[in-house]
């Protein structure tokens, strides 16, 4: 189920098969949103506007001031979808662009080795 739950300054989240987002809003302002799926509650989230992100430990800091962890590689997460489509609607969005590259580039990862969500390794 989608969420559009508050989340506690400082607290931590972790998603997995996220996007990273650029919006303007009905009065022409700009922002950039993470959303994806939230490992711990099972959740889609969508972020309030991005502050900070940190490439080497992946985390992106928002206005409110959640730190979002963001593990694996960017996807495609139905209940993330559902939380973003959502925090648009509720948030006038007129337009929105997906930025996710300019964060992480997956055509420049290696797959050869990865873990897998359950612990395992693949090769």
């Amino acid at each position: 189920m989608p969420s559009s739950r508050g989340t506690s300054v400082g607290q931590e989240i972790t998603l997995r098969r996220w996007r990273v987002t650029e919006v303007e809003a009905r009065n022409g302002t700009r922002s950039r949103h993470v959303w994806g799926h939230d490992v711990e509650n099972d959740i889609g989230l969508a972020s309030s506007q991005i502050k900070e992100f940190n490439l080497s430990a992946m985390t992106a800091t928002t206005r409110s001031g959640t730190n979002y962890r963001l593990v694996g590689l960017p996807g495609n997460s139905r209940l993330g979808k559902c939380a973003w489509d959502k925090w648009c609607s509720n948030n006038q969005v007129v337009s929105e662009l997906d930025v996710t590259n300019e964060y992480i580039n997956i055509d420049q990862i290696s797959t050869g080795k990865f873990v897998k969500t359950d612990g395992s390794e693949h090769r």
